[in-house]
């Protein structure tokens, strides 16, 4: 297969995307110093993402998720009453869709000017044992410091779908974790789940748990043994705000808004690269993924946001990232 990149482009922002995955691999933004920083994890050669070693203790670093983002019990389902086996690749769940989803495939690439960028991918009735035939598009574009990534799909059978992207933000690279950065959740709910990470189908407030509570901006609290945890909004028509991501060192900033009912929240506690950009290795929390998405394991939860997707219903879903930077006393803002 022929790996390719793409650049989008303006006086703010440089994004680099590869038609392996639709992966994200770079994006540079200006610290409070005006130094371009590229703020997530990957590699320098486009090869390394396809590379065994990288496979063999594989985090998605900056690819599209699905064909159904997060995990899905026991890989099955049922629709109108039939059972549906998926690929397992996680102790016996379904993860991201199955072990070669969309972050594995080439997508078809257009690239109409210097801030637009899609992508599309066909997958195939019984891909990963998913029902139907899905037809996809992801859609890349920058405008001033906003990166907007929209989701299209439509199907041809009742299908459960999923779709997000999983870049891991690292908005200080001179660091090797992101221990001193800060973050802010505007929800007061999580998820609750087992051990697996499979949601029990409660929601849990906030307040009840120290760990969890991020209603103020907090330094990360991976000395607890970091997060991976699906924090809960209520279903918006348009996008809301659900986080602000800061490095208080470099004066870094995202806002984080998104049409979808759920974020998940990875500090990066699995991370093993052993050769990332310029040569550094990615340990654990190395980085944070904020990935806005439908609730994991839906199709197991009638109460959850529903993710069944019908002919003749299109999928369309908004994430919105707005990076700005402030002085390092944050009394400035460019």
């Amino acid at each position: 297969m022929e790996i390719k990149e793409y650049i989008l482009k303006n006086q703010y922002l440089e994004i680099h995307v590869l038609n392996l995955g639709g992966i994200i691999k770079n994006i540079y933004t200006l610290d409070c110093r005006r130094h371009k920083t590229d703020v997530i994890l990957g590699f320098d050669n486009p090869e390394q993402y396809a590379s065994p070693e990288y496979l063999a203790h594989y985090p998605y670093l900056g690819a599209i998720i699905g064909r159904y983002a997060n995990r899905i019990q026991g890989a099955t389902f049922d629709i109108n009453g039939q059972s549906y086996k998926l690929t397992p690749n996680e102790k016996g769940n379904c993860l991201h869709g199955g072990a070669i989803g969309l972050d594995r495939q080439i997508w078809d690439v257009e690239q109409p000017d210097d801030e637009h960028l899609n992508l599309h991918y066909k997958s195939p009735d019984g891909e990963n044992g998913f029902p139907g035939n899905l037809d996809i598009t992801v859609r890349y574009s920058i405008k001033e410091h906003v990166f907007r990534i929209i989701y299209e799909a439509t199907c041809d059978q009742p299908t459960y779908v999923n779709l997000t992207s999983h870049p891991y933000f690292n908005l200080n690279p001179e660091e090797d974790t992101v221990r001193n950065h800060e973050l802010r959740l505007y929800t007061k709910q999580y998820l609750e789940t087992t051990p697996d990470l499979i949601p029990t189908g409660k929601i849990i407030d906030t307040d009840k748990k120290h760990s969890f509570n991020f209603n103020k901006p907090l330094s990360m609290p991976i000395e607890e043994g970091g997060i991976d945890a699906s924090y809960a909004f209520e279903a918006p028509i348009e996008p809301q705000i659900m986080a602000e991501l800061t490095s208080p060192k470099n004066g870094i900033a995202i806002t984080l808004l998104s049409d979808y009912p759920c974020l998940q929240v990875y500090t990066g506690n699995g991370l093993e690269v052993s050769n990332g950009k310029e040569g550094r290795p990615y340990g654990p929390y190395s980085g944070i993924a904020l990935e806005p998405q439908m609730y994991p394991d839906s199709p197991h939860h009638p109460h959850f946001p529903s993710t069944l997707l019908l002919p003749g219903t299109p999928y369309h879903h908004k994430t919105i990232y707005t990076f700005k930077c402030f002085s390092v006393d944050k009394e400035n803002e460019f």
